[in-house]
């Protein structure tokens, strides 16, 4: 499967609004639906937060300029909230997922769709 095709089936047939699959070594993008993209700088914010979550905590998480609250961190999940929707991000070995979501999907129906994405991955060696 392409890493396009994971973006399409699996997060964005899962409700997602927006996702991209990010390099987990250096934030470059190696897919995203249509019309979204995280920025460089947003990119390096996230990797950064991976790195040390309480940055994520303090500082928040901006993805496509908009600024979410953190509820969650720790060196595999990322969960943030902005009012009815929200943004989970899971990093595997290779990858950081990126699902963004409203509110015609459910916070917990998110991560798990986003999680077992990254269970997945990891399990195939990603």
């Amino acid at each position: 499967m392409t890493w396009q095709a994971y973006i399409d089936t699996n997060l964005i047939g899962s409700g997602f609004i927006s996702a991209q699959i990010l390099s987990s070594a250096d934030g470059s993008s190696w897919a995203n639906s249509n019309g979204f993209s995280v920025s460089a700088t947003e990119a390096q914010h996230i990797l950064s937060c991976f790195k040390d979550s309480n940055k994520a905590s303090a500082m928040g998480i901006t993805i496509n300029n908009v600024k979410n609250f953190v509820l969650k961190a720790d060196d595999k999940s990322i969960y943030a909230k902005k009012d009815a929707g929200g943004v989970v991000l899971v990093k595997t070995n290779q990858t950081i997922l990126v699902a963004v979501y409203n509110s015609n999907l459910q916070p917990g129906a998110a991560a798990n769709a986003c999680e077992a994405l990254g269970d997945y991955l990891r399990e195939q060696g990603f």
